[in-house]
C-alpha cells in the first residue's frame, strides 16, 4: 500500500508470510462499500471514466468470517497519484458473479448520472472497464444487477430487472460486453396476484438462470438465455411472529435483509430467517399523591378544580418496555424446479456452544452481544450449514468495531469470529459496512502484499 496505511489489521491482514498462507476459500465476504483511498497490490486495475478521470480499484482479501475490502481511487488528469474527493456517491457493489464485480458511483463534477465500472479478476492481468449507460434513464432505481458470464473469453451480460409503466409486468434491460449495447426484453409477470418484486439481491442459480430476491415478497427466476423469456415466482416462507410488525412499516423488503437471506448452496435454493426473542414488560405509573376526594375538603378553590379537570383528560397508560433476550434461526431449502420448501436446521442461541479458545469465557460483553445483537444472517455459499452473523457497537469499544461470527447451524457451534475494523483509518470508513459472499478469490493471485 502506498498511502492511507492500515491502522487496524484485525479484519484482513493475516500474520505471517503470505507466501506460506493457506489457499483462499472458494467464497469470501466482500464489503459492500469502498474505502476511498490510494492503495495498490497485484489486484489493482484501472480505467477511464466518462469525464476522463483515472479510476483504480484494488482488492484486499481475507479468510471468512473476516471481511474482504476493496479500495477506490479516482484522480483528474494530469495528476494521477493524489487523493480526490470528487465523488457524490460512495462507490458500492451492485452485482457480483464469479470473476466479475460491478461497482456504481457518481462524480460530483460529472453529468449527475451514475457511472458503472466492472472489475474482472484474473491471476495474470485483472481489468477494470467503464460500462456505457443506455440512452435513457431506464436504470434509475435499479439497486442490484444480475451478471451472466459468457464463454471463456471474459465476456458477460448485465441484467437489470425493471417495470412497465403500469407495474403489471417486468422488463429486462440487458447489456452485452461483446457488442457493448443495451437491449430491452419484456417479461410477463408469472403471478399477477402478488406484489411486484423489488429485488434487494440477485444471484445466478445455473448458467443463464437468474434469481431476483425480494426479502418480503419472494423470488423471481428467469433464464435470460432462453427465448421466449419465461419467469417463475417462488413465495418465501411466512415471516416469523416477532418479525411481522417490523416489515409492515416499510414498502419493500430491503429492511427484511436484517433477518433474512437467500442463496444458492450446493445447487439448492436455501433460505434463512432469524428472530429475536422479545420480552415485554408492562409498568403502570402509580400517582405520587392520594386521589382527590371532595369529602376531604372544606373549601374547593376554582384553581384546584380547573387543574383537576385538566388531569382527568390524561389517561394513565402503562409503559411498555421491550427488551431482546436472545434469538433463534431456521432454514428452508428447495430444488430449483420444486413446488415446496423443506425444513432444514432450527437453532436457538442458548443451544449454541461457544468455543472459548476463540474468545475467553470471561469476556462477558461479547457474550451479551452474541446473544442479543446479531443481525444480517449471510449464508455461506460453499458450506451447507454455515451462516455468518454481524454484530455492531461492541460494549466498551471506543472504536465501535463490529464483529462477524460463523455459526454451524447443524452442529450448533460457534466456529470462529473476527473483528471488522477500519483498515485505512476511521476517516475512510463507510458509515454502515455490509458484506456479501462472492467467488472473486478464485480469480486472483495470492502474493505477498495481497493479503
Amino acid at each position: 500500500m502506498e498511502s492511507g496505511s492500515m491502522v487496524d489489521s484485525v479484519s484482513f491482514n493475516p500474520s505471517g508470510d503470505a507466501n506460506n498462507a493457506s489457499p483462499w476459500p472458494s467464497s469470501i465476504l466482500l464489503a459492500q462499500r469502498a474505502y476511498v483511498v490510494i492503495s495498490r497490490n497485484d489486484t489493482t486495475a484501472s480505467a477511464k471514466s466518462r469525464a476522463d478521470h483515472t479510476v483504480e480499484v484494488t482488492f484486499w482479501v481475507a479468510d471468512p468470517p473476516a471481511v474482504s475490502f476493496y479500495t477506490f481511487h479516482c484522480s483528474k488528469p494530469p495528476i494521477s497519484d493524489c487523493e480526490d474527493a470528487d465523488l457524490e456517491v460512495q462507490p458500492h457493489v451492485v452485482g457480483a458473479q464469479g470473476r466479475f464485480i460491478l461497482l456504481r458511483t457518481r462524480f460530483a463534477s460529472g453529468d449527475d448520472e451514475d457511472e458503472y465500472f466492472i472489475y474482472k479478476g484474473d491471476p495474470e492481468s485483472p481489468s477494470l472497464e467503464s460500462v456505457p449507460l443506455p440512452d435513457d434513464d431506464r436504470l434509475r432505481g435499479v439497486s442490484e444487477f444480475g451478471i451472466v458470464p459468457r464463454g471463456d473469453g471474459g465476456h458477460y451480460l448485465l441484467v437489470a430487472l425493471c417495470y412497465t409503466a403500469k407495474y403489471l409486468d417486468y422488463r429486462l434491460h440487458i447489456f452485452s460486453s461483446e457488442d457493448r449495447t443495451w437491449r430491452t426484453k419484456e417479461l410477463l409477470n408469472p403471478c399477477p396476484g402478488v406484489h411486484t418484486i423489488l429485488p434487494a439481491k440477485v444471484f445466478m442459480l445455473q448458467d443463464g438462470m437468474l434469481c431476483w430476491v425480494d426479502f418480503a415478497q419472494g423470488l423471481l427466476m428467469c433464464d435470460v438465455l432462453q427465448e421466449p423469456l419465461h419467469a417463475h415466482y417462488i413465495p418465501l416462507p411466512e415471516f416469523l411472529p416477532e418479525n411481522r410488525p417490523k416489515v409492515k412499516q416499510f414498502v419493500s423488503g430491503a429492511s427484511a435483509r436484517r433477518f433474512r437471506d437467500v442463496a444458492c448452496v450446493d445447487g439448492m435454493i436455501k433460505f434463512i430467517e432469524m428472530e429475536h426473542r422479545v420480552i415485554t414488560e408492562e409498568i403502570i405509573d402509580v400517582p405520587a399523591e392520594k386521589p382527590f376526594n371532595p369529602r376531604d375538603k372544606d373549601v374547593l378553590y376554582d384553581s384546584d378544580l380547573i387543574m383537576l379537570s385538566k388531569h382527568k383528560d390524561v389517561d394513565i397508560k402503562p409503559k411498555i418496555l421491550r427488551s431482546v433476550n436472545g434469538w433463534s434461526a431456521m432454514t428452508w431449502t428447495r430444488e430449483v424446479g420444486s413446488n415446496c420448501w423443506l425444513k432444514g436446521c432450527a437453532v436457538d442461541v442458548d443451544d449454541i456452544l461457544v468455543d472459548h479458545s476463540v474468545r475467553p469465557a470471561s469476556y462477558s460483553p461479547w457474550s451479551l452481544k452474541f446473544k442479543n445483537n446479531l443481525a444480517y444472517p449471510t449464508l455461506s455459499t460453499d458450506a451447507n450449514d454455515l451462516v455468518y452473523l454481524k454484530s455492531s457497537m461492541i460494549l466498551r469499544n471506543p472504536n465501535r468495531l463490529a464483529r462477524v461470527v460463523a455459526v454451524d447451524l447443524a452442529k450448533k457451534t460457534l466456529k470462529v469470529k473476527a473483528l471488522v475494523g477500519y483498515p485505512f483509518g476511521r476517516r475512510y470508513a463507510p458509515s454502515e459496512q455490509i458484506f456479501r459472499p462472492c467467488a472473486l478469490s478464485n480469480y486472483l493471485t495470492r502474493t505477498k502484499g495481497n493479503c
